[in-house]
């Protein structure tokens, strides 16, 4: 260590580094040698090399690194990182304590809050009097805020004092250019380079000189003097020069559209320098917007630094960790940069588009977003969302003052304004959307929206024909208007005339062939009307007649086998597809697949389900949902090395997830016993109480902790009083016990939180039959709207309008009730005594 500072104090770094290096070698443990070899790496400005090598050290030693790994942050830019580690320090030493305050000034002044920088720097020259040091970040701080009388006033008498110092001299320099004086410009940089420290090793003081020495010769037309300082720095750093020209004609050629020469380029970069932040950030975006979205996640997520990065690469980095299927580390991104940031709008609102998503983060996000509106009050996408949050949670007036204050700030923002006058439609407001198309008559008189709404207003209003007439007009203007001839479609539906309304889906799908709504359209206005057209040949012709929308065709055809309770014939229908794919046709497959491999599999036909259910992973490898059924199959099958394996990534994608967590203890149960999965379920419970695990978890403590079942079921109960599966459960337990009383008080503490429960408002209307008739009926008609194909809902409704007399309603409830479960024993009963009073 003795040479090693010997030779950094005679500027020869290399042979510095050797000694360090030696020293760390012989003392792994000690940790000053580190510490002294990050000094040397600061000192080089390569400040990334020193803080990688003093992180393995912080946890253990954090006073003896706290400051050279803050100066190592310093100079990377990363001012949040620099105060998390100085927060625990404890100076020792008052030149420990200058350096602390002097570095947290630093971290103010790269925050951008320059104000409070230039108030640390002052109070710190009241303690330090005449300290150079803290002189010069003072006059920077005044160059940063533009005020240059103010730092040519603090440099002036530095350059007195101080006139054979290379950075006094520097910053007079670039006071200078800023002046546009080039000749004193000049002569201070000569003056700077002449006393700048001179080392083996290209020292960063010294190369930003050279190269504002050569900004500054250029200006004044001496390009050929320029050049010879240009030489310098490439001579001194051959390798960074090359790398620069390379990426930059990586990106040139990214901007150009050449995506296949930029990326051969990148990746070469990559290859000869794999540390470069740049490269990988550049090579991550262009994947990204090509869609490779594995590909550019973990390049972003390596090179995007969010104390350092702009908001465009945080953005991405985060939007490509939240489509690979790692919402968790893509809010760890957002959550760190909003420390660094807490006001940028952006931020905020990708931060809580995502919270919103994640029950525990649901509060946070909401704040979140109304955080960035508050800064930006015209993002009528945030407003939408927040809307639909109020939805979610059954607040329909929350939701559309939402609607409104968006509308208000922007009418011609159409995606928030359809949503916002479909609503006034729906909710039959038309008062208010009245006041609404007076709005936009004078914010956009012209648009096309604005006509469309008045003729829905006008068609709703009472003016059925006066309404089409409107939107017809429109559409002699617009004729390739494909949302007008929707709404015209809907218009004749509603009106009874469903030629006219075909007539107009056609339109639509001649115009959009690769939408799939118009054709789902289609099928609605055929199933609901009196038409006797056969739906299936319906899409036939439509694909005879635009073979673009065979893909989505498909797909509606088997989700009409699906509704008919055939899965066989659904999935042999998408099976026996060859043609041209769509995003709609994907995920139909995988929906019809899951659920035909789930039949399958509860038939014993595993093969046949595995076939089914590895084709939907190949359309969505990273699909939470379809990877558990995977597991399932593999535990059913006693494939326990595969349920662990598969078990093992998705814990990894999604830590704490409480479906993981339970296939996880039913693998442990599979392989180590009941004692085993009850003790792992039991601390999963402990670290994150959830409903999800409650009754596997009850089930087990019933065999393996009797005595403990009564004080489990009160810990549920503390971590959720209105959980639904807990009152669902009690409820069931209560009827199941004959304790009706306590199960209808079960059910109706569940309906006052969620009031649109249709297995609570069921049971609850059954158990009310004998009790009171006219609540039971409205209970079970409220439950027959929520599930309208739910066989035993459709029993319950059946049942109680035959008690209520109403035996030819009673009847065609539960035929449809037998139809969909013709094996019910229970619903061929009733069916048959109503058929019998009739």
């Amino acid at each position: 260590m003795k040479r090693s500072e010997a030779y950094r104090a005679q500027g020869q770094f290399r042979a510095a580094i050797i000694e360090a290096t030696n020293a760390i070698n012989t003392d792994p443990e000690g940790v000053q040698y580190p510490v002294a070899m990050a000094e040397i790496y600061n000192e080089l400005g390569a400040g990334r090399r020193a803080s990688e090598l003093l992180e393995d050290y912080a946890g253990e030693f954090p006073q003896e690194v706290a400051l050279t790994l803050a100066e190592a942050y310093l100079l990377q830019g990363k001012f949040l990182s620099t105060e998390e580690t100085l927060a625990g320090f404890s100076p020792r030493t008052t030149e420990e304590d200058r350096r602390k305050e002097l570095y947290l000034a630093d971290a103010l002044r790269l925050r951008g809050s320059l104000e409070d920088s230039e108030a640390a720097y002052r109070a710190l020259l009241q303690e330090y009097e005449g300290d150079l040091e803290i002189e010069l970040r003072l006059a920077e701080n005044h160059i940063y805020r533009n005020q240059w009388a103010q730092a040519r006033e603090q440099l002036e008498p530095l350059r007195q004092q101080h006139p054979e110092n290379w950075q006094v001299n520097k910053d007079s320099a670039v006071i200078a250019l800023h002046d546009n004086q080039l000749e004193r410009a000049e002569r201070l940089l000569t003056q700077a380079l002449i006393h700048a420290p001179q080392a083996d090793i290209m020292r960063p003081e010294r190369a930003s000189i050279l190269e504002l020495l050569s900004e500054t010769l250029t200006a004044m037309g001496r390009v050929s003097e320029a050049l010879v300082y240009r030489k310098l720095l490439a001579e001194e750093s051959p390798a960074s020069v090359e790398a620069q020209q390379q990426l930059r004609e990586a990106t040139v050629a990214a901007e150009s559209g050449d995506y296949a020469r930029a990326e051969r380029i990148l990746q070469q970069l990559l290859e000869e320098n794999p540390d470069s932040q740049a490269a990988a950030l550049l090579l991550g975006m262009i994947n990204l917007s090509q869609g490779n979205l594995d590909v550019a996640a973990p390049l972003l997520s390596r090179s995007v630094d969010v104390e350092t990065a702009d908001t465009e690469a945080i953005q991405a980095a985060a939007i490509a960790q939240a489509q690979t299927g790692n919402a968790g580390q893509a809010l760890a991104t957002l959550q760190r940069s909003l420390k660094a940031r807490p006001d940028e709008p952006v931020l905020l609102s990708i931060y809580g588009l995502l919270a919103l998503g994640q029950p525990e983060l649901e509060r946070e996000g909401y704040l979140s977003l109304q955080k960035a509106l508050a800064r930006d009050p015209h993002r009528g996408g945030l407003r939408l969302a927040l809307a639909r949050y109020h939805w979610q949670r059954n607040e329909p007036e929350q939701a559309m003052a939402q609607l409104r204050s968006g509308f208000q700030y922007q009418p011609a923002d159409w995606v928030v304004t359809d949503v916002y006058i479909n609503q006034l439609l729906a909710r039959g407001e038309l008062d208010e959307m009245a006041e609404a198309l007076e709005t936009l008559q004078q914010a956009a008189p012209r648009a096309r929206e604005t006509m469309l709404y008045q003729a829905q207003y006008q068609f709703r209003n009472g003016g059925r024909q006066e309404g089409i007439r409107t939107l017809r007009q429109l559409l002699r203007e617009h004729s390739g208007y494909a949302r007008g001839h929707a709404v015209l479609a809907q218009m004749h539906y509603e009106n009874g005339d469903t030629d006219s309304a075909l007539a107009a889906i056609d339109r639509v799908l001649a115009l959009e062939p690769n939408n799939y709504q118009p054709l789902q359209a289609g099928i609605t206005i055929i199933t609901e009307s009196s038409s006797d057209i056969d739906p299936q040949q319906w899409l036939g012709e439509m694909v005879e007649r635009w073979p673009a929308v065979q893909a989505n065709a498909k797909a509606l055809s088997a989700m009409l086998y699906r509704d008919q309770g055939d899965l066989r014939r659904a999935a042999s229908v998408l099976r026996t597809y060859e043609g041209e794919t769509s995003d709609y046709l994907n995920q139909i497959t995988s929906l019809v697949y899951r659920e035909r491999s789930r039949q399958l599999a509860a038939d014993g036909d595993y093969a046949s389900a595995r076939v089914l259910l590895l084709d939907a992973l190949e359309r969505f490898p990273t699909s939470k949902v379809l990877n558990l059924d995977l597991v399932r199959l593999d535990l059913a099958e006693q494939r326990l090395q595969q349920a662990e394996v598969l078990l093992q990534d998705l814990q990894a994608r999604h830590p704490g997830d409480p479906e993981v967590i339970l296939l996880s203890a039913r693998l442990t149960q599979a392989s180590d016993g009941d004692a085993a999965a009850y003790k792992a379920l039991r601390s999963a419970w402990e670290e994150q109480p959830d409903s999800t695990l409650a009754i596997a978890l009850l089930g087990l403590t019933r065999t393996e902790a009797p005595e403990a079942v009564e004080a489990f079921l009160r810990e549920w109960e503390e971590a959720e009083p209105e959980s639904r599966p807990r009152l669902l459960y009690l409820a069931d337990q209560y009827q199941s016990a004959g304790n009706e009383q306590a199960a209808m008080e079960a059910y109706e503490t569940l309906l006052v939180n969620n009031p649109d429960d249709p297995i609570a408002l069921n049971n609850l209307a059954w158990m009310l039959k004998d009790r009171d008739l006219a609540r039971a009926a409205d209970l079970a008609e409220r439950a027959v709207t929520l599930q309208p194909d739910s066989a035993a809902i459709l029993d319950t409704y059946g049942w109680l309008l035959h008690l209520s007399g109403d035996r030819d309603r009673a009847l065609a409830q539960l035929e449809r009730a037998a139809e969909l479960a013709p094996a019910s024993s229970d619903i061929q009963k009733h069916l048959e005594t109503v058929r019998a009073q009739n």
